[in-house]
């Protein structure tokens, strides 16, 4: 394990995976064991001041095993935020995202991906695509609540990283947002009644007759969406796409490939978004992992397929 003081110390090699850990070290170490198995990539694994001791653990993991990855500290911020840093300074020709509680199964989904990307020069990222889908009755919301706008699906997705770059620099972001639609030309007032999406006893009451018009968005299936979940990564995926880039999206045959323990890091982390997002299904169809079974089916993981030994 090498320690390094900034992005800047990396080589400028054409792929690199990065995982960022946050107080998850059991889940980031199968993780970072198996994209150094299935990947032809070096491993950069971002520390974002972890409680758990994690940086001793992967400096032992790393003797008792002969891995070589790169180690990096920072401090903790929102997981988007951090994304448009490792984007702004990362010297790689691309980057290949990996949530720290994602395994990767089998090496054909890299190549998938690699080659995809290589493709067409104007693919600005390869992987999984995610959403657009109603938040609605799956949620405990009425039918037509909110939208999930589609994104890249950031726990496995390669981007190039010159294009990410260039997109930040003209003021896109990682950044999520979720902009409240119900009353035309007031925001404030319509987030002030999407608080009663929080009460179940609630949920269903219609909001007052201000407009002729539900919402101010337009209209999507012929209904018009309270709110707009725009997750991580998805403005940035619909300013690129509007600047005439295309994400290469590979085929749903390809979700057996990799095993993601949904919502570890994202539970330390959490806030009002897990009403929707923490629930949300994937296009996978998996929903999130309760985070003692994660952890009992990830050391088992560890033991059995990476011989690592468990106390």
């Amino acid at each position: 394990m090498r320690k390094i003081q900034s992005l800047h110390e990396l080589e400028a090699v054409a792929a690199q995976v990065v995982i960022i850990n946050c107080g998850t070290k059991w889940v980031t170490s199968l993780a970072l064991l198996s994209a150094l198995r299935h990947t032809t990539c070096p491993v950069l694994v971002i520390d974002c001041e972890s409680a758990d001791h994690s940086e001793a653990h992967f400096k032992a993991l790393a003797e008792a095993q002969g891995l070589k990855f790169d180690w990096l500290s920072w401090p903790l911020r929102p997981h988007p935020v951090a994304l448009d840093e490792l984007f702004s300074g990362i010297p790689a020709a691309s980057v290949l995202l990996m949530d720290s509680d994602l395994e990767i199964l089998k090496p054909d989904l890299w190549h998938h991906a690699r080659s995809a990307l290589n493709s067409d020069p104007r693919h600005y990222g390869a992987g999984f695509v995610h959403g657009p889908c109603w938040i609605e009755s799956d949620h405990g919301l009425p039918p037509y609540t909110g939208y999930y706008a589609e994104r890249m699906w950031i726990p496995f997705v390669l981007l190039r990283t010159e294009v990410i770059r260039r997109a930040l620099r003209n003021g896109s972001s990682f950044m999520n947002r979720r902009p409240y639609l119900e009353i035309p030309g007031s925001p404030r007032l319509s987030r002030f009644l999407s608080y009663r999406f929080r009460l179940k006893g609630l949920r269903h009451l219609p909001p007052p007759r201000i407009s002729g018009t539900s919402s101010s968005a337009e209209a999507i299936d012929g209904h018009h969406p309270k709110f707009i979940e725009y997750d991580t990564g998805a403005d940035l995926h619909a300013s690129l796409l509007g600047d005439g880039y295309r994400f290469a999206g590979l085929p749903t045959s390809l979700w057996g490939d990799v095993s993601h323990h949904h919502g570890v890091t994202r539970a330390r982390l959490a806030n009002f978004a897990r009403l929707t997002a923490r629930r949300l299904k994937l296009a996978s169809g998996k929903t999130e992992t309760p985070e003692i079974d994660v952890l009992t089916l990830v050391k088992e993981r560890l033991r059995t397929q990476y011989a690592v030994p468990i106390d």
